[in-house]
Order: structure tokens, then C-alpha cells, then sequence
């Protein structure tokens, strides 16, 4: 269904600014507590979709670093 729904929106958007609203809406379907595995089922339908996922999946990577939320606890 989210895949539906990207196909809708990006054939609404001019090119040169696919690229925003692909992150724009991999936000916010991350931020509604979509599950890694609802995730991952995006992956492969679209390029601008797909570079959006993996910006979002390096940015977690990154900014839990192994450490969890203890990284920050000294500051």
C-alpha cells in the first residue's frame, strides 16, 4: 500500500525535487512507527525511494554508533 501511495505522490512532483519529498515521506512513515520490515518491502520500486531509505537507515547508524543512548549520558 505505502508504495501506492509514493507512486502517487511522486507522479505530482517535478523531478529535480523527488529527492526531497522521497525523505520527506520516508520520514514520516519512519516516524509513525512503520516496522523495519514494512521498510525494507519499499526497497526496489523506485531509485529516489531507495536512496531515501538508506540516508535514513546511515543517519541511525551513525548517530547510535553502538552505544545506545549512553553515548551522550557524560555531556
Amino acid at each position: 500500500m505505502l508504495i501506492d501511495v509514493w507512486n502517487l505522490i511522486k507522479s505530482y512532483v517535478p523531478a529535480k525535487d523527488k529527492s526531497i519529498v522521497a525523505n520527506k515521506f520516508v520520514d514520516i512513515i519512519a516516524n509513525s512507527g512503520l516496522a523495519e520490515e514494512d521498510l525494507q518491502e519499499l526497497l526496489g520500486h523506485d531509485e529516489e525511494l531507495d536512496e531515501a531509505i538508506q540516508e535514513l537507515r546511515d543517519y541511525d547508524k551513525d548517530e547510535c554508533d553502538g552505544y545506545g543512548e549512553e553515548r551522550y549520558e557524560d555531556y
